[in-house]
């Protein structure tokens, strides 16, 4: 035994002077073989590095969870090239999202034994639910490829917003996701500020403005990133999570990246969510809604008198072109909300296909219009258009409930999420489009939510430790 451990032993040592023997003779041969050569051992060990890597999300390890968050948060969400509209062509991105929305379907399809017992919550069931009809909606889609592989990214998703619910601690899920944002947001400020041409877009007739879009492509897609990271560095300090420096840090970083990219709705859906749930807890929410309601009633009356004619110079500073029509037409969203419903009216019960839209919205609408038409600019119409009334009762139903658990068992986690995601929904249509940051965190928190709600089959490990 003694012998077969001194041969084992002395093995160990033997087998990296072996490889870098062979290595050193590979450089000798370098004009035979290439200057490539000189790389081998850097890419030996990026190689091993992404192999454990792998495992370990594979087999739902803490540490392989942590990494998948990062690289869907901080790296599927950066856009290396701009697509153009109605592009749903295999380019090198949507390759790669490919590539890592089949590992997460893969990974969670092996490891459902984990968190199917979740499914047991009916919120989180709908959302699965909800996944399963995106998914099915291939067969009527008018871009039935592109709608699959947005399908599997939705299982991908939800798949691992579940294992992050039950392999991480809420403390480190909380750490590594404002991380992964931070790293996002502000590298898409550095970045873009010392390459202009790529992190801003010059003024046009639909944009009057310079915006910044740091390295997400559009500018609303980057503020609603940025609008993510403020609220979640909220709720962790909330939670003491993260400290106040941290806090402060990303605050600042998310606040300069929201109004560098001139998205008022973001920030006023950041501030609102802030606010309200700040108020409720602090049981001060009750004495507002009396002003705010008399104010909102005020409003409706001046208006139905006809004193709309002074609203240029009252509100034509909130909006970036000066004119109070933006806000009455909401940046021309209701002229496509429009051509929408006549879509609608046309396959009303299943729709026309998950993210299957965009071209059919470009074809739809009228040649004067300058805004963008990628999609419908609300998450519940762009729903609707995507899987028709009947397929889209189970979307529908999550928000709801939601929603209620925010009237009838309050958690500012929670329920600040869904009041951001509310909020901005109403121009935007973001957990509705396809596979993006915003899913991933609304699926977390429905995950949370379950994890806390539903009985476990077995024992729970601690929550401040690791799961083994």
């Amino acid at each position: 035994m003694r012998r077969a451990a001194s041969i084992l032993d002395r093995s160990t040592v033997l087998i990296p002077l072996l490889v870098g023997a062979g290595w050193a003779g590979s450089v000798a041969l370098e004009p035979r073989l290439g200057p490539a050569v000189y790389a081998a051992p850097a890419l030996a060990a990026v190689l091993t590095v992404l192999a454990v890597a792998l495992a370990g999300a594979a087999a739902a390890r803490p540490v392989g969870v942590a990494i998948l968050l990062v690289v869907v948060l901080a790296g599927l969400t950066i856009a290396f090239d701009q697509r153009q509209e109605g592009e749903v062509g295999l380019t090198p991105q949507n390759f790669l999202k490919l590539v890592v929305w089949l590992f997460l379907a893969l990974v969670s399809l092996l490891q459902a034994r984990r968190f199917l017992w979740m499914l047991r919550d009916p919120v989180l069931a709908l959302a699965g639910l909800h996944v399963l009809v995106a998914l099915v909606s291939a067969a009527w889609s008018l871009a039935p490829l592109y709608t699959l592989v947005n399908g599997i990214g939705l299982v991908g998703y939800l798949g691992l917003a579940c294992l992050v619910a039950v392999r991480l601690p809420e403390r480190t899920a909380l750490r590594v996701t404002t991380g992964s944002l931070f790293a996002l947001i502000g590298g898409g400020l550095v970045i873009g500020t010392l390459l202009p041409d790529l992190g801003w877009i010059p003024p046009s007739h639909g944009e009057p403005q310079w915006r910044f879009q740091g390295l997400s492509g559009q500018p609303n897609v980057y503020a609603q990133q940025a609008g993510y990271l403020l609220t979640l560095a909220l709720c962790a300090r909330r939670e003491r999570h993260l400290s106040r420096g941290a806090v402060l840090a990303c605050l600042v970083v998310a606040i300069v990246a929201i109004l560098l990219s001139n998205s008022r709705t973001t920030l006023l859906a950041c501030l609102l969510a802030w606010a309200l749930v700040g108020l409720r807890e602090r049981g001060r929410l009750r004495a507002l809604a009396i002003p705010v309601g008399v104010a909102a009633a005020l409003a409706l009356l001046a208006g139905s008198l006809g004193g709309g004619t002074g609203l240029d110079g009252l509100f034509g500073g909130l909006t970036r072109s000066g004119s109070a029509s933006e806000l009455t037409t909401l940046t021309g969203r209701t002229e496509i909300w429009s051509v929408a419903a006549d879509l609608i009216s046309q396959r009303p019960l299943l729709g026309w296909g998950y993210n299957g839209t965009e071209q059919l919205i470009a074809d739809s609408v009228p040649t004067t219009f300058y805004g963008s038409h990628v999609n419908t600019h609300n998450m519940s119409v762009q729903l609707v258009l995507g899987l028709g009334f009947l397929g889209a009762l189970p979307g529908l139903g999550f928000v709801a409930g939601l929603l209620w658990r925010l009237l009838r068992s309050p958690d500012p986690t929670r329920d600040q999420v869904t009041l951001l995601m509310v909020v901005s929904g109403l121009s935007e249509a973001p957990i509705f489009i396809m596979p993006a940051l915003q899913n991933l965190v609304v699926f977390a928190v429905l995950a949370r939510d379950a994890a806390w709600r539903v009985p476990h089959p077995t024992p729970r490990p601690p929550q401040e430790g690791a799961a083994p």
